[in-house]
């Protein structure tokens, strides 16, 4: 594990452990687990006056809430957020009371392209499949290609706590560098705007120049730094779930003759997204990235706009089909 303990535990007092004491506390890590409950149960997993939620928190120390979608009929989510130990203990109890209940968690990330040798359990928080959640996008690729957050999931609020301790940590000199040559998927800390460090992971090594590529894990975006620009992640700070979700948007393409999306369709994305919170489904998975392909929607008014649409309305685009 590329991690360094160089400046302190901030706010929690505690550095990191080692070895065998490191083992022992994998089991404290944060799980976050989340089941599709039918409608018509919701209201006897609640219980009357929300009894049984309370009686579940209570018994299992897990945190559970139900989060309502209301451009959803069929089911809502139950999110369960805990260690292990207390995430199957909510699920044990659940599974007894509703013994046809599916227990599959949402958020079971894929297997992912890439191997990541170098972290801890860290998970990546990715969109369910087929369920509408909402996002804003933080960054923008091309008009087919964005970086979103969920900015309604419970583990976001902690980002910004992060992103105080990482300006604190890395503002003070002395902190180790990325060892060179950089190993591919490696994550490590980042300069970005403002004088802010943000979480990255090492894409590509350019020996010539010794350069890499980074991809920001939690706000999105490629960038083309020296690597001595770079550096080690403190342990701590690969806890949280990395926030920032890469996805292409489904049903569209670049215009007939074009290599990408053009700078006008860019901007469009970019008006229609910016600041605003969008509902996101996925629909399917890119066959040459493995990315989430999703459609991503607009409310205006009472009406939702679909924004991969728009973009092919506009002449900014080409729709195709989904076979």
């Amino acid at each position: 594990m590329d991690s360094v303990d160089s400046c302190s535990a901030l706010g929690t007092g505690n550095g990191q452990q080692s070895g065998s004491q490191a083992s022992q506390t994998q089991s404290s890590e944060l799980v976050v687990w989340e089941i599709e409950v039918p409608k018509h149960l919701v209201g006897r997993l609640i219980g009357k006056q929300g009894r049984y939620v309370s009686f579940l928190k209570q018994s299992s120390g897990a945190k559970i809430y139900i989060s309502t979608l209301p451009y959803t009929q069929e089911f809502q989510i139950c999110h369960i957020e805990g260690t292990q130990q207390q995430v199957d203990k909510a699920l044990a109890l659940i599974g007894k009371k509703f013994k046809d209940l599916d227990l599959t968690n949402l958020y079971a990330p894929p297997s992912l392209p890439l191997s990541l040798p170098s972290l801890p359990m860290t998970s990546w928080l990715l969109l369910p499949n087929g369920v509408t959640v909402e996002v804003i996008v933080v960054n923008i690729v091309s008009a087919g290609h964005v970086f979103v957050q969920q900015h309604t999931h419970p583990t976001y609020h902690a980002l910004r706590s992060l992103d105080q301790q990482m300006f604190l940590c890395y503002s003070q000199p002395g902190t180790p560098a990325l060892p060179s040559p950089a190993e591919i998927g490696v994550i490590c800390a980042a300069p970005a705007v403002e004088g802010a460090w943000w979480r990255a992971q090492v894409i590509s090594f350019y020996k010539d120049s010794n350069e890499v590529e980074i991809r920001y894990v939690d706000y999105g975006g490629y960038d083309r730094v020296k690597i001595d620009t770079l550096r080690q992640i403190r342990s701590d700070f690969v806890t949280l779930p990395f926030q920032g979700t890469e996805v292409l948007l489904d049903n569209i393409a670049p215009l007939p003759g074009e290599d990408g999306f053009s700078a006008e369709a860019n901007s469009a994305l970019e008006e229609m997204t910016r600041g605003l919170p969008l509902l996101a489904q996925v629909t399917n998975y890119d066959n040459n990235t493995g990315l989430p392909l999703v459609q991503m929607w607009n409310m205006v008014g009472d009406e939702l706009v679909l924004l991969n649409r728009t973009l092919a309305e506009r002449g900014l685009a080409t729709w195709v089909d989904s076979f």
